[in-house]
């Protein structure tokens, strides 16, 4: 399989994984919603389809007794429990732990054998008395059967009828007894390359005579509507329906016979009626020998049986899973099974640890938008060419104009592609509530969790950034923020405590708020404790606002938990949530109300790539700070001194100075003189103030919503759009410094992060 198939495939189980946790979710909070049970089952049919046909027959089998137990379920076989439901999330977790090594390795060596056992003795422990009562049922599906096949024969007698998709007529197959028909259908607005070849590889291998309309190359390109016709020498029609039954991407299909391939009366029928006679006694001598043989074969097709054939609900035949002795022990998977370690408790973590802060590789992008960046770059080709000539003619004049509309161009395509990278919210939450179902149900505590604002569409690295942050503050208030049960019912308060998640959008920035009604954030508290830790003196704690109080909590290893749990108590995460955020162009703000619950509040920039900049001139060294943090530009010779330490003034307000010379340790013998080595400026927005002499200086003086605080340089000169790259690994943690950026001349500038900027 290339690349692009196997990634589109992970990509689709990944999704599937999703949905499945959430109806599990839906099912679990109401066993009665029918519809909740039957998403559930389809979704772990279309997984072990998938699985199947990609040849990763561990995650197929996984997902087959997985089934199995929803389909019990579904027949109201097994009732609904917290155990029931815990071993199902353990068989999703280990099918994502599968599809992790696939997507990194391209295959998977999880051996997921204590997974299995465990869900088929939920299976038996949840049958229990009921293991007898599907005598009755069985012998009502078999009769439903007997129904279908008559419906086939019809069908089958009907052929001369049949409308194909595509081809004209069937095709010729040389020395063919018997040709059975199928017209497929997949889902036209899914992944249609992906599901074809998905659909097409099973059919492939199970049968050697196989034609089909449109042709097999056409078909796994996604050149067609979704709907195909397929054609197979010497088989039955049961056969080609129960192979497309199990293929997970087959929306639908309808099969009919053409030169007797129905039922039992095609060639292929006809040789396993006598194979399986061959087996029970020798063959019969002539032909009415045979045919005893067969009505025998029938009857014995007649009775009861437990695991029925239902081509039209997609469930699979596998009568091996119940033969198989079940566990007896009801345990978590051998600490040596890399992914079977998913206790209740650690669920939360594991499946974040999965998915949490990996990078979002693919989009969805609609067709109109595509179309529009084609017509745009249809206009820069187009420019080009104009330029060119106009340069080669020297028509300075036509060069002008052109330019101005590359301008134009340029910006459109800017936006065009600024918004194509937006993907909404509920990519990175639709997790969220696993992870808080699974950390209430290890803390024994009932939580109400929900979310609003999933459609609201941030930048596609802003995303992918955030999940992890997001996973702790939840984890943070189901263990810290909800009271114990029996501990609200004390306090006045409803047995199930609440956490909501919700988003909006100002803007250019997405606020999301994470609130709990739990027993919020005692300040006296935080404060004793960080004069403990020795963080605060014991005059610094007194004097420290209730709001400065909360922020300790973005201390690094700052920890008000009595206890260290599977779920926190260490002194790590809030600090790195803070700074995960900060580096965003972010920021965190915590309020809370002791009894009455704790509300932690994330605003984050819309998108991060693209900046608009002021340079700015520290000796020989030019740096960019972002327009957006700017509040006012001014002379030095503003500058006032109070207590030693130079200051500016503005609205009654005292703003302290930091001389970028010092903080970003410049040599002052490299100081521009007349501003000589600034960036020259054009006339533009900034005009007079653009240099200065090495006595006087500038003063940028930042919003106060950011840092009040106002920076000295030697000059400045103009401001520009740029593209900021983050910086990495070693470089990643210099205050001061939020990364870089590469103008039209090839030149690298640092941008300033005014935040972590030491004085």
């Amino acid at each position: 399989m290339n690349e692009d198939h196997m990634h589109a495939f992970v990509s689709e189980c990944r999704e599937s994984i999703t949905d499945l946790n959430n109806a599990l979710l839906a099912l679990e909070d109401d066993p009665t919603d029918n519809e909740a049970i039957e998403s559930v089952f389809r979704t772990a049919h279309t997984l072990k389809g998938n699985f199947g046909a990609m040849g990763f027959s561990n995650a197929s089998e996984l997902a087959h007794v997985l089934e199995d137990l929803l389909d019990e379920i579904r027949d109201g076989e097994i009732d609904v429990t917290p155990e029931i439901m815990d071993a199902a999330f353990d068989g999703v977790d280990r099918i994502e732990t599968i599809v992790d090594e696939i997507e990194a390795d391209g295959d998977s060596q999880t051996n997921p054998n204590e997974t299995i056992e465990r869900l088929r003795a939920a299976i038996e422990e949840g049958m229990g008395e009921a293991a007898a009562a599907p005598q009755d049922g069985s012998d009502e599906a078999t009769a439903d059967e007997a129904d279908e096949d008559g419906e086939d024969t019809e069908s089958a007698d009907e052929s001369d009828d049949v409308t194909f998709a595509h081809a004209d007529e069937e095709p010729e197959f040389e020395d063919a007894d018997s040709i059975a028909y199928a017209r497929v259908e997949l889902d036209p607005d899914g992944m249609l390359g992906v599901d074809s070849m998905l659909a097409l590889e099973p059919l492939a291998d199970g049968f050697e005579r196989l034609e089909t309309a449109p042709s097999r190359d056409e078909i796994e390109e996604g050149d067609y509507d979704g709907t195909f016709d397929a054609f197979v020498a010497d088989v039955s029609t049961d056969d080609i329906e129960s192979t497309l039954a199990d293929i997970g991407a087959v929306e639908d299909f309808e099969t009919a016979a053409i030169a007797g391939a129905d039922g039992a009366e095609g060639a292929d029928a006809a040789e396993a009626t006598e194979e399986s006679v061959d087996e029970a006694a020798e063959a019969p001598a002539d032909e009415s020998a045979a045919e005893n043989g067969a009505a025998e074969a029938d009857a014995a097709d007649d009775e009861p049986t437990e695991d029925i054939e239902q081509p039209d609900e997609a469930v699979a035949d596998d009568t091996e899973s119940d033969e198989e002795p079940a566990a007896e022990d009801d345990t978590e998977a051998d600490a040596d099974q890399s992914s079977d370690d998913s206790s209740s408790g650690s669920s939360g973590s594991s499946s974040s640890t999965s998915s949490g802060g990996s990078d979002i590789s693919s989009v969805r992008v609609d067709v109109d938008r595509l179309d529009e960046l084609h017509g745009l770059v249809e206009q820069l080709v187009t420019g080009r060419i104009t330029i060119r000539r106009a340069i080669e003619n020297e028509d300075l004049e036509t060069a002008q104009t052109s330019l101005n509309d590359f301008d134009k161009v340029t910006s459109r395509l800017q936006n065009t592609v600024m918004d194509m990278r937006l993907i909404p919210l509920r990519r990175v939450v639709s997790n969220l509530p696993r992870v808080v179902r699974d950390v209430a149900r290890s803390q024994g505590k009932e939580i109400s969790f929900e979310m609003h604002g999933q459609d609201i569409e941030l930048d596609r690295s802003i995303l992918t950034e955030i999940e992890d942050p997001l996973i702790h503050i939840l984890r943070n208030a189901v263990d810290h923020g909800v009271e114990a049960p029996d501990k609200r019912e004390e306090a006045g308060k409803p047995r199930e405590g609440k956490v909501e998640l919700r988003a909006s959008r100002q803007r250019d920035h997405v606020t999301i708020i994470v609130e709990d009604d739990g027993g919020g954030i005692d300040p006296d508290i935080m404060r004793n404790k960080a004069v403990n830790e020795g963080i605060l003196t014991e005059s610094e704690a007194e004097e420290l606002s209730d709001s400065d109080a909360y922020d300790l909590i973005f201390h690094p290893g700052f920890s008000t938990a009595d206890e260290v749990t599977d779920v926190s108590g260490r002194g790590v995460g809030m600090d790195v949530v803070n700074s995960t955020v900060e580096q965003l162009d972010g920021s965190v703000n915590v309020e809370s109300e002791l009894g009455e619950g704790t509300k932690v509040e994330l605003r984050l920039p819309v998108s991060v790539a693209i900046v608009n900049v002021l340079f700015v001139n520290v000796g020989e060294q030019v740096y960019g700070i972002p327009i957006k943090n700017i509040d006012e530009l001014t002379r030095a010779s503003d500058t006032e001194t109070v207590n030693g330490e130079p200051v500016v003034r503005h609205d009654d307000e005292v703003y302290p100075v930091i001389d970028l010379d010092s903080a970003l340790e410049i040599d002052p013998d490299a100081a521009a003189v007349d501003g000589e080595s600034a960036v020259a400026a054009d006339g533009g927005e900034l005009g007079d103030m653009a240099r200065r002499s090495d006595e006087e200086g500038m003063l940028v003086r930042i919003r106060e919503s950011v840092r009040p605080v106002a920076l000295r340089c030697d000059s400045f000169s103009d401001q520009e759009e740029v593209v900021v790259k983050p910086l990495e690994g070693s470089l990643s943690g210099i205050p001061g410094l939020s990364g870089t950026a590469i103008l039209g001349d090839g030149n690298i500038v640092p941008i300033l992060d005014v935040v972590s900027l030491e004085e």
